[in-house]
This record gives C-alpha cells, sequence and structure tokens, in this order.
C-alpha cells in the first residue's frame, strides 16, 4: 500500500513539474515566435570552396530516373493503389510523417533508397534523433563521421543493442546533394521532399535550431531528452552519460508506464494546442488594433 502512494504521489509531482515545464516552453516559444524567425542561411556555417570536391558517389545512380510509363509500370502502379495502406498514429507519426528512408548500397559506387513505415523503423527504439545537417556546411562535414562513430558504439552496448535510432532531416538545397550525403550515414531520414519543404522547416524552428550541424534527441514518446546533442558528444565522447536526461525525468521515465507517459503527453499537447490557438488569435486582434 505505500508502494502504490508513494508512486501515484510521485507520478502525480512529476506531471505537474512536466505540466508548469510545458506552459515555461509555452510562452517561451509565443515570445520567440513574435520577436525572432530563425534564417537557416544566415547560421554561421562555413561555406564550401570553390574548389570541386571528389565525390565518392554517382548521384545521378542514386536518385531515382524517370522512366516512361507503359503497360508494365500501369500495372505495376495499379497493383500498388489496391494494397492496403497501413493506419499509423502515435508522436512519430505527427512529427515525420508516415515514412522515412534508409539507404542501401548496391555495390561500392552506387546505393538505392528504401522506404519504411515511420512506427516500424522507430519501434523499439529507447532514443530517437533528430539529425539537422547539410553537405555545404563544414562544421556537419566535421561532426557526421564522429557521430557515426557514436551512433554505432551505442547501439552496440550491452543490453542496450540497437536501442538508438536517428534521423536526419536534410537542409541540403537539392536532390542531387541529398543522395551524396546519405551516403556517409547509416541511419534513416526524412524524405527529401519533406525534410527540405515545410516539414523540416517546422522541426528546426520547433527545436530550435540557430545553426547546423543540429542534433536533438527524444524519448520513445517523443518528449525532449536534450536539444543540446551536438555539444555533449565531444565532451562525452564514451556516452556514459547518454542519452544525459535531466534526473527529474529520469525518475518518471522509469517509474511511469509507457503508456501512462504517452497519455500525459497527449493531454499536454492538447493544452498547449488550444493556448496557442488563443495566443495566436490575441496577437491577430493586436496587429489589427
Amino acid at each position: 500500500m505505500k508502494f502504490h502512494t508513494a508512486f501515484f504521489v510521485i507520478f502525480f509531482f512529476s506531471l505537474s513539474i512536466f505540466s508548469w515545464a510545458s506552459e515555461e516552453a509555452l510562452v517561451e516559444d509565443a515570445i520567440e515566435a513574435s520577436e525572432e524567425i530563425v534564417d537557416l542561411d544566415e547560421a554561421v556555417v562555413e561555406q564550401p570552396s570553390d574548389a570541386k570536391v571528389e565525390q565518392e558517389v554517382d548521384a545521378k545512380d542514386e536518385m531515382p530516373a524517370e522512366v516512361p510509363t507503359d503497360e508494365k509500370t500501369e500495372e505495376a502502379a495499379s497493383e500498388e493503389t489496391t494494397q492496403e495502406v497501413p493506419v499509423q498514429t502515435g508522436p512519430f507519426i505527427d512529427l515525420l510523417g508516415p515514412t522515412l528512408y534508409s539507404l542501401e548500397m548496391v555495390d561500392e559506387r552506387h546505393a538505392a533508397m528504401k522506404e519504411h513505415y515511420t512506427n516500424d523503423a522507430l519501434r523499439g527504439k529507447k532514443v530517437v534523433g533528430l539529425y539537422f545537417s547539410a553537405d555545404w556546411c563544414g562544421p556537419c562535414r566535421q561532426f557526421t563521421p564522429d557521430l557515426v562513430s557514436f551512433y554505432n558504439k551505442m547501439n552496440a552496448r550491452k543490453g542496450k543493442k540497437d536501442e538508438f535510432e536517428i534521423v536526419w532531416v536534410s537542409r541540403c538545397r537539392d536532390l542531387d546533394s541529398y543522395g551524396q550525403y546519405f551516403t556517409h550515414m547509416n541511419w534513416l531520414a526524412l524524405p527529401p521532399q519533406e525534410a527540405m519543404g515545410q516539414r523540416g522547416q517546422m522541426l528546426f524552428e520547433k527545436y530550435k535550431g540557430k545553426g547546423i550541424p543540429h542534433l536533438v534527441l527524444l524519448d520513445e514518446v517523443g518528449n525532449v531528452i536534450t536539444i543540446d546533442a551536438r555539444n555533449k558528444i565531444p565532451q562525452d565522447k564514451a556516452g556514459i552519460g547518454f542519452p544525459w536526461r535531466n534526473p527529474l525525468v529520469q525518475l518518471y521515465t522509469t517509474i511511469v508506464p509507457k503508456t501512462v507517459r504517452l497519455m500525459v503527453k497527449s493531454q499536454i499537447d492538447s493544452v498547449k494546442e488550444k493556448a496557442m490557438a488563443k495566443i495566436n488569435t490575441l496577437l491577430r486582434k493586436k496587429a489589427a488594433a
């Protein structure tokens, strides 16, 4: 009886702290949204020189080529449309969309994109990183090999094998660059049209992106663990403190089941949406006055 009482006391205490933190974050987001717009192009990053860079792959071979429509392709298209697409729900569907890409090497010089349903690709992952980077960014090109090494090391840990996943949110400027740069990574990626479009920009702003490379870590229900993993990895290359959770949050995730945390997150997100709608209404009225 004492254990159950202590459990619920800790749970509701944690919930109140999470709600308070969410309200504080909401106010900050509203203030920042009204005062500042993040422009990725103005981020302090090293621009590539005019010198040609030796390329390891033929990007044109990587990206799907246009194929003339004939009877076979029409039949294949009709078969695809008849296949049932699973209905996916959850925090990562809202954030990342229904599909993610991986890159599989066909041979030493060619690779092929493979599409995965988001929930299938992230099933069983305890930590999900969102990695914002681009081929034209010098610091990104320096950090990516270190991140690959760290990613492999964390996923090889005894008892925690393959619990860490990264989703690359490309800030590349075209499809060729996307394909070439993806060959230097061994994790998942947002589809290029999503990453380089509105979703990619929304995620960059949502997680306080000021420049690239930028690495955010989320837990299994989509709550933020840290938005500063880019700087924590060089400080803890062995990953002793990974994923660098706040002690209070660590306690919360340990004692509160995943299903309950999902319910709490859903309720908090609902409150945020309603509050943001009210704030936006007030801002519009103020601007019109």
